[in-house]
């Protein structure tokens, strides 16, 4: 089954806004505690996609939301 449009979006936008910088496989967790069965491939998919207009890479695996986009 699939999630509605643009929930994985802000379930990684939502993590990361409380987390501040996470791993892929924490924000994966974390998404699919929030909606259920999400392909992790999705969520490193989303992210890789959206640097550097959303998301910061820090490091191997490791994002966090671009300066101006956690409030």
């Amino acid at each position: 089954m699939g999630h509605r449009p643009g929930a994985v979006r802000d379930s990684i936008i939502n993590f990361l806004r409380e987390k501040g910088e996470a791993t892929v496989a924490e924000i994966a967790a974390a998404v699919e505690t929030k909606l259920g069965a999400v392909p992790s491939s999705s969520v490193r998919s989303y992210l890789g996609n959206n640097v550097p207009e959303v998301f910061s890479r820090t490091g191997h695996g490791r994002y966090r939301l671009k300066a101006g986009r956690g409030s």
